[in-house]
């Protein structure tokens, strides 16, 4: 088995212990190991290491440079600085005797530049694995043939606290043209000792003619890694392949019979330093660092854990995942990366459960199990080993009995409905079905109903039913079950949001879509451990902002009671109204400090764009509100109840009499028009000059734009050209996009200018001073700015404890007395073109899946 093949995916994890490597890329034969001294290099993946590849064949020996991913092999690597072989012990039939053969040497590495070619001749040609041949001959080889070995269905596994059930595994006859057996054991996991066996009667290609190619029917194959940053005497065997004609060759004990004969002679590494030349985190710097607990155990209460590992909080979060099978627990610590769920992580930190509950037939009772639970949270060491133990007891979710024998179990009539659309699910909100879709049939079996959903806050959920196929001998269906899968947030440490329930009934009309609606209103969540799993919402260390964070459609009013805690040195607390049409957007939450192209620096404030436009039919001039943002930066300051409250519009006005003269013009077809294009041309109002931007004639619309970056220094960004004659229609409109920053601690309040564009047909409209002539006409009226001035009491400073209002209370914060007095208009500019990044919407949410696979041979 080569190393370099196949994929293991440990559960939720991606490792990545290093940022953008840099390795050699080359490759060549042995004869001319002279072409791998060459300088291409690749730095372009976030989760390689380093390596050299050796691949030994009869002939000839193929020498790679290259990186791989750190779990591009089966098992798991502990410490990618390593050296790895892949060997065999053989017998040759010609000569009667038994020989070595090394099939592929992989030395692994972490650092830049680390599999440089003149480690090529360093590698060790073998680890000299050898066994007594008197062993060999008694235990491998015998009389050369068999006619019957061990066979297993499928894998059996195991480890050292709950050993294999090899009983799977029976002696059967094999075809008369296979004389040898093969099994294997590969270990899983070689610190907890758990390891998978594998056993049956040989291929038949190795009774052929070609069988010594395939390396011959008596061997055993080998692989074995020894991590070179450790005590190098000591080594992992990851798997034992043994080919074999001796009867009961393959019994489960052969692997520790053999591993008490072999021995390995790892000869001279010191070529390879014990120590790494650089740490990781100096030679790859790692963009936002964020460094977690990495550990695991099975079947301990706690997991004693000093191991960290760095990754990126611009794309992972820490976390603790503890698994249920069965008796068994297996916990792990580490990191996840942000998309490894199917639905997305909306806060942190979090508790995720997935529940079982399940009908005994035998006992007449409704039991439930957990079968996973993960807590994720978002700074530095904050998935504490501490938290392990709380984990089983975070919350459990019921059902009641009644409600369970009446839409589950049913009466047991033995035919029952079952809505059918088993190929792909329907998706829309819950009284969405109607029969085209999923048509009812008679069911006899188990009717399975899948409900994902996709949007938690809004109903929207993605269904799919189907009757299951009868039970057999081998394989019995669950006939009652309900599996739940929620996640709790610690903004909402009393709502549990359903991310997927799958139903197993046997009542009739069990599979109707409303089935999920009744769960949810049946569903209690007992609280356990959640107040000390949620103790700490952040590090302790950063000063903390909590917000209220929500989002509505089309609605003037936002229920809230949902509030998240983010870092305050990056954040702070936003309502933001966009408006479409006559639908508006309302987002309440958090805000990036430079998510807006000129960092704010004064709290609290109100931001608005507007658009004053001219309409050809009606021939005037109309003011609309393309969005309004508040900005606040204390805790809870964003409180839902000022959404009412925020100005629909500041009423940016210029007279019509200007506004015909310089931006609509008279009609003329042609118009002097500054050319600068490629980019803004920065500096004080008086800096232009015709060699930054040209006049040209134009014979479409001018776009001109000021940018102002330092309101201080009446210091802007002037740009201006010829809009193309096959350029969208709305570049071929009169009208001027204003956006202006009320600072509601200056008193009066005075409006600064962020940007101004102008689309304009009247003749020279681009001339610079068209702003300072703007600005000195524009008028402004925001209404009632009371509610909105800044609470003496908390000032704008940093806090780490929440504001006394309680998230779920309708009350707005105290605020100062209001005023009906309008602010004037400042002719002191700034910038903020708008935010850079859109908002969010609508996160799409499905479930999520543990995968631990492993591909047999």
């Amino acid at each position: 088995m080569m190393i370099v093949q196949g994929l293991v995916l440990l559960l939720l994890l991606s490792i990545v212990p290093s940022n953008s490597l840099i390795c050699y890329e080359c490759e060549c034969n042995q004869s001319d190991t002279a072409a791998c001294n060459c300088d291409t290099t690749s730095d372009i993946t976030d989760n390689d290491y380093c390596v050299i590849l050796e691949q030994r064949y009869v002939d000839t020996t193929y020498i790679q440079l290259s990186r791989i991913p750190r779990n591009s092999s089966w098992i798991y690597i502990e410490d990618p600085y390593y050296i790895l072989t892949e060997e065999s012990i053989r017998y040759n039939l010609t000569t009667r005797q038994w020989y070595l053969w090394t099939g592929s040497i992989v030395f692994g590495c972490d650092w830049d530049r680390c599999n440089a070619p003149n480690l090529i001749n360093s590698l060790p040609n073998s680890f000299k694995y050898n066994i007594d041949s008197t062993w060999l001959d008694l235990n491998i080889r015998g009389s050369g043939a068999v006619t019957s070995c061990y066979h297993c269905d499928t894998e059996v596994c195991g480890d050292i606290t709950n050993p294999s059930d090899f009983s799977e595994c029976k002696i059967t006859t094999c075809d008369t043209n296979i004389t040898s057996c093969l099994t294997y054991d590969l270990w899983n996991n070689v610190a907890t000792g758990e390891q998978c066996y594998q056993s049956d009667c040989a291929p038949a290609y190795l009774n052929g003619a070609d069988a010594e190619t395939y390396g011959g029917k008596y061997r055993i194959d080998l692989e074995a890694v020894v991590y070179l940053a450790q005590d190098r005497s000591k080594y992992d065997i990851w798997e034992l392949d043994v080919y074999c004609a001796v009867n009961n060759c393959t019994r489960p004990t052969i692997f520790k019979e053999i591993i008490e004969q072999l021995r390995l002679e790892i000869g001279d590494l010191s070529a390879f330093p014990p120590i790494r030349p650089f740490p990781i985190e100096t030679t790859t710097p790692i963009p936002n660092p964020l460094r977690c607990y990495s550990c695991d155990c099975f079947d301990q209460p706690t997991c004693p854990c000093s191991s960290t590992v760095v990754s990126s909080l611009d794309y992972t979060y820490c976390v603790i995942v503890r698994e249920n099978f069965g008796q068994d627990t297996y916990i792990y610590a580490d990191y996840l990366e942000r998309d490894a769920t199917y639905m997305y992580i909306e806060e942190f930190p979090y508790a995720l459960v997935e529940e079982s509950i399940d009908y005994n037939e035998k006992t007449g009772v409704w039991l439930t199990t957990t079968n996973f639970v993960i807590y994720g949270c978002n700074w530095n060491l904050c998935n504490k080993p501490e938290y392990i133990p709380l984990l089983p007891n975070s919350y459990q979710m019921r059902l009641p009995e009644v409600w369970l024998n009446s839409s589950i179990l049913g009466t047991g009539q033995p035919v029952r409905d079952c809505h059918q659309c088993p190929d792909r699910p329907q998706c829309g909100t819950i009284d969405f079905l109607d029969a085209n879709t999923c048509p009812i049939q008679s069911c006899n079996t188990t009717c399975l109903i899948l409900d994902t959903h996709e949007d938690p806050e809004g109903d929207y959920l993605c269904y799919q039913s189907f009757c299951l196929p009868p039970d057999t001998q081998d394989y019995q269906l669950d006939r009652h079950k309900v599996e739940i899968e929620g996640i709790i947030y610690a903004g909402q440490p009393n709502v549990v949001h359903l991310w997927e329930v799958d139903v197993y009934c046997r009542a009739d009309d069990c599979s109707r879509p409303g089935i999920f609606r009744e769960l949810r209103e049946n569903l209690s969540v007992v609280p356990g451990t959640l107040a000390a799993l949620f103790n700490e919402t952040g590090d302790p260390n950063i000063p903390q902002r909590r917000c209220y964070d929500c989002y509505c459609y089309a609605r003037p009013n936002c229920t809230c009671d949902r509030t998240t805690t983010m870092s305050a040195n990056q954040t702070y607390c936003m309502i933001k109204l966009e408006h479409y049409g006559q639908d508006v957007w309302t987002t309440v939450g958090h805000i990036d400090q430079d998510s807006t192209h000129v960092h704010i620096q004064e709290f609290p404030y109100l931001l608005v764009e507007e658009s004053i436009l001219y309409d050809e039919q009606l021939m005037r001039w109309n003011t609309i509100t393309n969005f309004v943002m508040y900005g606040c930066n204390y805790d809870l300051c964003n409180h839902p109840s000022l959404i009412p409250l925020v100005p629909n519009s500041f009423q940016m006005r210029l007279p019509e009499d200007w506004l015909n003269a310089n931006v609509k013009g008279t009609g003329q077809p042609v118009r002097n028009c500054h050319e600068c294009p490629e980019q803004a041309q920065c500096g004080t109002s008086d800096f232009l000059d015709a060699s930054r931007c040209p006049i040209r004639e134009c014979n479409t619309t001018c776009l001109v734009s000021d940018i102002f970056d330092k309101p201080n220094d009446d210091l802007q960004c002037y740009q201006s050209y010829c809009v193309p004659r096959n350029a969208d229609t709305t570049m071929n409109t009169h009208r001027l996009e204003i956006e202006g920053l009320l600072n509601l601690n200056k008193q009066p309040p005075t409006i600064e200018l962020w940007e101004v564009d102008i689309y304009c047909r009247a003749d020279d409209c681009s001339r610079p001073e068209i702003f300072t002539e703007l600005k000195s006409k524009l008028t402004v009226a925001p209404g009632d700015l009371g509610p909105f001035k800044p609470q003496t009491s908390t000032s704008s400073q940093s806090t780490n404890n929440p504001a006394t209002t309680s998230p779920s209370t309708n009350n707005p914060p105290t605020t100062a007395s209001s005023t009906n007095n309008p602010p004037t208009t400042s002719t002191t500019p700034s910038k903020a073109s708008l935010l850079s990044g859109a908002s969010s919407f609508i996160p799409l949410v499905i479930t999520i899946f543990l995968i631990n696979f492993h591909n047999v041979l």
